[in-house]
């Protein structure tokens, strides 16, 4: 016998061992690769289950499974889906799959035994099963599928026909409790699978469907919702490797931006539970499933806690696997050189740029709860005025009455002082939203600049003569306020307060 087919090219028992610590970094990673099987074979429910079992013996054990109603397998193709390499798309790049590593590798990442029921016809049923401790005791091989009766399977399996994966003896589950891991597993799968469930699949997980979990924040689902898309969509078409059947594919980015003013006043600890707080970056998506996450395409920028304020989405197809250094386990990214010089550029821009507006952003809000003291003299004397006729209305801030629990005393306005720049030449601009007056002092405007400075720091002064320059100016917004009382004098108004901030840039240049 030649020394080429007396050596194996892999020890079985050793192998079987070595795999089981190919490095998914979570259960839900693992369990991915099996819903990508579901949804590849045409399946449109998939259902996850995980309990606690007593094992012959009364030793107790944790048993996953995961089952579909997609096309089923004949008994023959059951057998060799339990192979490491077989496939029968192998390297084909039209779906999720390429390797033919996921069922078998990711199922002993985590159990000692897996076994595949499958039924491809609602009449036919066949199982077949790999078992570590098997293959380590005496090297044993994947059993020929045997057939099954229909009933059973039935019993097992919630579809006419399809898979189902059951993983048993799972080890690296044994010590966690089911009840965190489930409700951990459901946000992961939720987020993972969002593009396939907004298609419409559904997926399940111990009796109850998955919502879809954007984190974008911009579509509806477990997540919360307000983040706005930041700029167009950007497109890149790229040559794709030779390996590929196409000669060019496409990756495409966006941005979003969370609503500061809206989610700055939540809890720490919620938001971390809605997914806020830690989590900035990319989530990198591969044939409509997220693969990773993280500080991708950022060039020399460093994360700092601004950039939990916004998001940012890169999707591909797997013609740009090579590209994106897509691992067989599909879990994670490294990006080459190319595509560095690729996205870089661009997203390292804007990523910039919306780390600027969240921190404006938050002295927008810190300015808007550090009360002056003419804003609370105001308040206070306001309630001897008459009311403003719009007073009252629906505002931003869900307002409908004059009448509130705030700074001010019941039955007031509420007063906020706001420095920005104007397209227009007046001095200041009212406005009212619901019960709340916001005045806006022109920062180009040349008394603004003179009274109040450039900076924030001089700003926050409190000298009697600035609290007394500003009670001036709150007392005429509000002044206007009451005579605006319908269309012709709001126009007289606005007319005269841009013509009195004519003249009085005029002498004051």
């Amino acid at each position: 016998m030649s020394e080429r087919t007396s050596f194996a090219l892999i020890v079985p028992e050793n192998f079987i061992q070595a795999t089981r610590d190919s490095g998914y970094k979570s259960l839900g990673s693992a369990l991915a690769e099996l819903v990508d099987n579901a949804f590849e074979a045409k399946a449109t429910q998939v259902s996850v289950t995980m309990e606690k079992v007593e094992r012959q013996g009364g030793a107790e054990d944790v048993r996953v499974t995961v089952a579909d109603n997609g096309r089923g397998m004949e008994a023959q193709t059951l057998r060799h889906a339990l192979q490491f390499g077989w496939s029968s798309r192998f390297n084909q790049r039209d779906s999720h799959g390429r390797y033919g590593m996921g069922l078998p590798n990711a199922s002993l990442s985590h159990a000692r035994r897996v076994d595949v029921w499958s039924s491809p016809d609602a009449r036919t049923a066949a199982v077949s099963y790999l078992d570590v401790d098997e293959v380590v005791s005496r090297a044993a091989s994947i059993p020929p599928a045997s057939e099954v009766p229909m009933p059973d399977f039935r019993r097992l399996c919630p579809f006419a026909r399809g898979t189902l994966v059951a993983w048993s003896r799972c080890d690296r589950l044994m010590d966690r409790k089911l009840g965190p891991l489930s409700r951990k597993l459901r946000a992961e799968l939720g987020r993972l699978f969002r593009y396939q469930l907004w298609a419409g699949k559904r997926l399940q997980l111990n009796g109850e469907l998955v919502p879809s979990f954007d984190p974008l924040f911009v579509k509806e689902g477990a997540n919360l919702v307000g983040a706005k898309p930041f700029g167009p969509e950007l497109t890149y078409e790229t040559e794709a490797p030779s390996a590929s059947p196409r000669r060019t594919s496409v990756i495409k980015v966006r941005f979003a931006e969370l609503p500061v003013a809206q989610w700055h006043s939540l809890s720490n600890s919620e938001k971390n539970v809605q997914g806020i707080a830690k989590n900035a970056g990319v989530s990198i998506v591969r044939a409509g499933r997220e693969i990773d996450r993280g500080w991708f395409f950022m060039g020399q920028k460093r994360k700092e806690n601004y950039d939990d304020w916004w998001r940012c989405e890169v999707r591909f197809e797997p013609d740009l696997d090579e590209l994106f250094g897509v691992t067989h386990t599909k879990q994670e990214i490294h990006p080459s050189e190319k595509l560095l010089s690729i996205l870089v550029p661009d997203m390292e821009r804007i990523a910039r740029e919306l780390n600027g507006r969240a921190r404006r952003a938050f002295l927008d809000v810190k300015g808007d709860t550090a009360f002056r003291e003419s804003e609370t003299i105001a308040e206070r004397h306001d309630s001897l005025l008459e009311p403003p006729r719009e007073a009252g209305a629906v505002g931003k801030n869900g307002a409908r009455k004059i009448q509130r629990g705030g700074r001010g005393r019941v039955g007031g306005l509420e007063y906020r002082l706001k420095f920005q720049r104007l397209d227009s030449p007046c001095f200041y601009q009212p406005e009212l939203d619901g019960t709340r007056l916001t005045v806006v002092l022109n920062e180009a405007h040349p008394l603004v600049r003179a009274s109040f400075g450039t900076d924030a720091k001089s700003r926050d002064e409190t000298k009697k003569s600035r609290r007394d320059v500003e009670l001036l100016i709150l007392a005429a917004a509000r002044a206007e306020l009451t005579l605006a009382k319908n269309k012709k004098a709001k126009t007289w108004t606005n007319a005269f307060r841009q013509s009195w901030s004519r003249t009085l840039a005029t002498f004051l240049s």
